[in-house]
């Protein structure tokens, strides 16, 4: 009795040292990292900047920065994959009594291409009633200037020439500059441009000078040429040369921002020194878009903040279904 006793205590010793050094190990559960994850293609678009007169003034002779206040905001507007603006006149070296003689004429100096990389913009839309101030030599001066820096540009009196298509993380997108103002070039042939664009390319996204200077509403002529164009294929329209901000209005789909004010100008007036940015995020199915509005505090834009941008935002989307500064199409 006592042997077996004895073994029956072996061999449950032995099972409990089986058990215990054999028990199972904790499972640790790994999150998913999905590597090829897609990533979003992104445009952030301002309106018109303008660095003649009074802002050229206090660049040279006050040594101020028209971008000091939005360089505290560099890393929101970094992300976007191209930033664009409105370069509403020529960078041109030349005497200016050899430019056009009329009540506002512009010229840049060769150091606008630095400040406009220092915030990272890497397009603008050359085709508005300034480009030529300087006749044709102003104009190609312009180009040649971009070009040394690396700037995209879009807009010409060739509708051939007026788009530049990009192709990033894995879509092809078209960027077409267009001036209503000035130009003498058929609506028409922009709308057959359009529809070769969009069969060739992902998106077509549009920069338009046109409307009616100051005015808070567009006009009947805005509406039919946004509604031929979004019919003719393009996804997005920004529109400037109004000088303060209209309102963003949706066509079968697509959003059309009839003017997003200036950007960077010295010109007075609390709807004048308002400005809008708009930054737009390309989904397979959707259009994710944020607004930036802010105020130009002695020609230098400043975004908005906490309460200020969100009231602003409340207004200006109040037709439209959003959270916060963002909605989607």
């Amino acid at each position: 009795m006592k042997k077996i006793l004895l073994y029956l205590g072996i061999i449950i010793l032995i099972l409990s040292s089986f058990i215990f050094f054999n028990k199972p190990k904790h499972i640790v559960i790994i999150p998913e990292i999905n590597i090829f994850k897609k990533e979003t293609l992104s445009v952030l678009n301002f309106g018109d900047v303008m660095f003649d007169r009074g802002v050229r003034n206090i660049i040279e002779n006050r040594g101020r920065d028209p971008f000091e206040y939005i360089k505290k905001d560099l890393d929101l507007i970094k992300k976007y994959d191209v930033v664009i603006a409105n370069l509403e006149g020529p960078i041109v070296v030349m005497d200016r009594k050899l430019c056009q003689q009329k009540a506002y004429n512009f010229q840049f100096a060769p150091d606008t291409t630095d400040r406009l990389k220092s915030i990272g913009i890497n397009m603008v839309n050359i085709a508005n009633n300034h480009s030529y101030d300087c006749y044709s030599k102003g104009f190609e001066s312009t180009k040649v200037f971009l070009q040394t820096a690396g700037i995209d540009y879009m807009g010409d009196t060739d509708v051939e020439k007026s788009f530049v298509i990009k192709e990033l993380k894995g879509k092809k997108i078209a960027f077409v500059g267009i001036d209503r103002t000035v130009s003498s070039v058929s609506i028409e042939k922009y709308y057959e441009l359009v529809r070769r664009l969009k069969s060739e390319n992902d998106y077509v996204v549009v920069n338009i000078h046109w409307g009616t200077e100051y005015s808070l509403l567009e006009t009947s002529e805005q509406t039919f040429v946004a509604y031929g164009l979004i019919d003719s294929g393009v996804d997005i329209i920004f529109g400037h040369h109004p000088h303060v901000i209209e309102p963003v209005r949706v066509y079968k789909g697509k959003a059309i921002f009839y003017s997003l004010g200036n950007f960077v100008f010295d010109q007075t007036g609390e709807n004048e020194n308002a400005g809008l940015g708009v930054g737009a995020e390309f989904d397979d199915e959707k259009i994710k878009f944020s607004l930036f509005p802010y105020k130009i505090k002695v020609f230098a834009p400043d975004f908005l903040k906490s309460e200020d941008k969100n009231n602003f935002c409340e207004k200006f989307l109040k037709d439209f279904e959003h959270t916060e500064c963002s909605f989607e199409l």
